[in-house]
């Protein structure tokens, strides 16, 4: 590896997270329709979903570093989420748990 190429490397892994994250891929999130279906059926689908709501808010939560999960127990978080998908139908799980990553901030935080 060049010294050139290390240094972009290092450049790179330098970076703060959401200048990386911006253009990620999310990967798992459903649709709020179908969040609201499954929740519904309480089926392995909806058990799947709420698992992986709570693993990819504890990965922003660690990525960010910030803790804004802080006592929120996961029957809140599913209990919002519901309401949130029941209003946003089109959206998705990873934009309703990005807008309760930053609503659980301002309430931890003041602003």
């Amino acid at each position: 590896m060049t010294h050139r190429a290390l240094l972009l490397l290092i450049s790179i892994s330098c970076l703060p997270l959401p200048a990386l994250a911006a253009d990620s891929v999310v990967r798992g999130a459903t649709s709020c329709g179908e969040w609201v279906a499954q929740r519904k059926k309480s089926d392995n689908l909806a058990l799947s979903n709420a698992s992986w709501l709570v693993g990819f808010l504890s990965g922003l939560s660690v990525g960010s570093g910030r803790n804004f999960l802080g006592s929120q127990d996961n029957a809140s978080i599913f209990t919002w989420m519901d309401k949130y998908c029941g209003e946003h139908p089109l959206r998705d799980t990873a934009s309703g748990a990005k807008d309760l990553m930053n609503e659980l901030q301002q309430k931890r935080t003041g602003k």
